[in-house]
């Protein structure tokens, strides 16, 4: 290929933007033309952006939409981190464009997946797509030199995917936890790229208090804030809290985002929440 692209899904987290630095980095050291396209992101990913245009060598490599329709021929490999959903990538007109697609994701295949990918790596038991590559960087024939953005990248998407290290966490997470671990990472300093400000703790705290309790188990609850940018992070991150309730195994929270009803399912339990949803 005479480029590498690579690309998460739209309002992007940690862990698709961990997954793509990670595979930036190592098609860098195989010399590559490599850029990762960005254009969305949710709150908890400001902090982080912050941080990363710090470096010189991210504010060039970070590019829009446009400058990726560009870039992209049928020669360029376009790499996908973190969802192998065709409307959910940052820019679906790229798939089109690209002479080769390789998928690097750990959810279930749903109905709209990329067909026409050249290598598909879908690993279901994996915590994040931040495991899969910190993985595939261990394994590798040449020597990745990560610098500590990279590795604290990779670290904040497994971080965050698993509830710091409660859910969906193998043998093979903390494996690759400790590699990174190894790399050099500033725990407190990822830590604190999630921290809630106080207004949005107390939204959430608003949330959880409103909660109703269905069949003994099942907490319900309504996001009743209209006005916020992130109704979506609200919901999902009001759904993780009332988990830590003792009893309770799934939680839903509703939001009206005024475009949409959104709706944050979890569970801990036998409750399969995405057949729910």
């Amino acid at each position: 290929s005479e480029n590498v692209l690579i690309m998460g899904h739209s309002n992007g987290d940690i862990d698709s933007m961990g997954s793509s630095l990670g595979v930036y980095r190592l098609a860098k050291t195989l010399e590559k033309e490599v850029n990762i396209v960005n254009n969305t992101y949710g709150m908890t990913l400001s902090k982080f952006i912050e941080e990363l245009e710090k470096d010189d060598e991210y504010k060039n490599a970070i590019i829009s939409k446009n400058e990726a329709l560009n870039k992209v021929t049928n020669k360029t490999l376009l790499i996908i981190t973190d969802t192998h959903k065709q409307n959910y990538v940052e820019v679906p007109e790229l798939l089109d464009k690209a002479g080769q697609i390789v998928i690097i994701d750990h959810h279930r295949r749903s109905t709209d997946y990329i067909e026409n990918a050249t290598l598909t790596f879908q690993e279901v038991y994996a915590s994040s797509a931040s495991e899969l590559v910190t993985e595939i960087l261990q394994y590798t024939d040449v020597k990745v030199k990560l610098k500590t953005i990279e590795v604290e990248g990779l670290y904040g998407g497994i971080m965050v995917d698993t509830k710091n290290f409660t859910f969906k966490t193998g043998v093979r997470t903390f494996e690759a936890a400790a590699y990174l671990r190894k790399c050099g990472v500033d725990i407190i300093r990822v830590k604190k790229w999630f921290q809630s400000d106080l207004e949005s703790f107390n939204k959430i705290a608003d949330i959880v208090k409103k909660a109703e309790i269905v069949n003994d188990s099942i907490a319900i609850a309504l996001c009743e804030d209209t006005k916020s940018k992130d109704i979506s992070l609200l919901c999902a991150k009001a759904a993780d809290e009332l988990l830590t309730i003792s009893d309770v195994t799934a939680s839903f929270v509703l939001g009206d985002t005024g475009e949409k009803i959104c709706i944050s399912g979890r569970s801990i339990g036998d409750i399969n929440v995405q057949v729910i949803l």
